[in-house]
């Protein structure tokens, strides 16, 4: 079970920067990874992985296909904003973040997605990776 995830944004035809994507993402780290863009970080966040991993990947296997739709990542969003239910979170999070640790960066989550959901829209090269630090 991983203890770092998070979401890149690349593509395959070309090197994706932080320059080519429009203001208003609030990027996790200062720095990149060559070709792909990391717009989502969770830390020791089992739930939420938990629940990305069974809706787009193979959870028993830790493996997950790309999210390479406009429409999959409007599904990776409503996912990400039912964590916003502070209930849900401290019931299910299994996570060493309480809600309010965690709302901020759920709310970015979904502020970077919806800016990348626009991209997709005319980009369809672009997509995203989940990652799952092992």
């Amino acid at each position: 079970m991983g203890l770092d995830n998070g979401l890149y944004v690349t593509s395959d035809k070309r090197m994706i920067t932080r320059e080519m994507l429009p203001e208003g993402i609030v990027f996790p780290f200062d720095n990149d990874y060559g070709d792909r863009v990391e717009i989502a970080y969770w830390r020791k966040c089992w739930g939420l992985r938990d629940a990305i991993l069974r809706r787009f990947g193979d959870l028993p296997n830790e493996y997950i296909t790309d999210i390479d739709t406009p429409e999959k990542v409007m599904e990776l969003i409503e996912e990400i904003a039912s964590w916003l239910d502070e209930e849900k979170w401290e019931d299910e999070g299994r996570s060493i973040w309480s809600y309010d640790e965690i709302r901020r960066s759920l709310v970015q989550n979904i502020v970077n997605l919806s800016i990348i959901y626009t991209v997709m829209l005319g980009n369809p090269d672009v997509y995203l990776q989940f990652y799952d630090s092992y």
